[in-house]
């Protein structure tokens, strides 16, 4: 039996205020936590050595967005509102329109206040991310006006250029905290049969976007695991990862590899937090990103390769007290 002496950062990133973040999580587990008896703090209560980790995997591109493929593909690479997949991207081009590189993130906008937070005064260590993934012309009033972090700000709202973390409403790091806690109520419909399905779980208990690829799947797997006798927390270090690119179906100019051009550029192996698609320029290969296929067709948006990127999420699963009753739909 053991309690986790502290939260470690998104990646294991290097963090000159680690005990900072691990407060701040600590805070967000210990307040849902408190309202739902199935979920736990790890850093309060035991993890047994029999408990499992079960990982939660879906693809980044946006499973609710509707229309034509290619209008899918439009509006999900028109702005980062519609990517509500836990991951968000950007596209870079080059002058005659193709693109050169697609950079996808799970970074959290919580972990980036916390960077602000902990060095309002001289906040070099988030300056400095900024200034790597943008460029050195981010001034700190940019990012920050009137001494307080913005998550939208100019440089990290847009789809022509990288993004620095996510941004979208949705995508966040006490989102996916509360949708794990709310989906260990178990639920049932008027004639008292259990709802056991992905869609319409989420739908009974209100958990999200039935039409996601990422809510379902997380509220399901919680679900069931409580309904089994389970308690269920997140494993640690706490949060949204990428889990990779599927490659297979693409093809290069030059017969190379497709896998060769995905690079992990944040976090460690198995969670990574930023990852881009980039033929190198120094390479002088004769080609870029938007000449490379994927089943046959060009890749002229981030989205084909958004279709093909793996999130993840992971719970802990550990042997619970009780099984707890079934509730109604909060629509009941």
């Amino acid at each position: 039996m053991a309690i986790l002496p502290s939260f470690q950062t998104p990646g294991n990133v290097a963090d000159h205020h680690p005990v900072d973040w691990s407060r701040a999580v600590h805070s967000l587990f210990s307040h849902f936590a408190a309202r739902f008896p199935q979920f736990y703090d790890p850093t309060a209560t035991d993890t047994p050595p029999e408990a499992s980790a079960a990982a939660v995997i879906w693809p980044a591109f946006p499973g609710s967005l509707r229309g034509s493929p290619l209008e899918r593909l439009e509006i999900a690479d028109g702005h980062r509102g519609a990517q509500d997949e836990y991951c968000e991207w950007g596209v870079d081009r080059n002058d005659g329109g193709k693109i050169t590189r697609v950079t996808f993130t799970t970074e959290l906008p919580e972990y980036f206040e916390h960077l602000f937070l902990s060095d309002p005064s001289d906040p070099q260590a988030l300056l400095a991310l900024y200034h790597e993934f943008v460029g050195t012309q981010v001034a700190i009033e940019d990012i920050a006006p009137d001494g307080e972090y913005l998550r939208k700000n100019q440089w990290n709202q847009s789809t022509d250029r990288a993004p620095v973390h996510l941004m979208q409403g949705s995508n966040n790091l006490e989102a996916a905290v509360q949708l794990a806690a709310e989906a260990t109520i178990l639920r049932e419909r008027a004639d008292g049969t259990r709802v056991t399905h992905n869609q319409e779980l989420v739908e009974c208990g209100g958990l999200g976007e039935p039409l996601r690829n990422s809510d379902p799947q997380i509220a399901a797997t919680v679900n069931n695991a409580v309904a089994a006798g389970a308690a269920v927390t997140l494993r640690d270090p706490v949060g949204l990862y990428i889990d990779g690119l599927i490659t297979g179906g693409m093809v290069t100019p030059d017969a190379e590899d497709p896998a060769t051009f995905w690079r992990i550029e944040r976090g460690e192996p198995g969670n990574v937090v930023r990852a881009s698609y980039e033929v190198p320029p120094s390479e002088e290969r004769g080609y870029f990103v938007g000449d490379i296929t994927i089943d046959g067709r060009r890749i002229e948006f981030g989205g084909q390769l958004a279709r093909r990127v793996r999130i993840r999420l992971d719970a802990i699963v550990k042997p619970g007290d009780h099984i707890p009753d079934s509730q109604p739909c909060e629509s009941a």
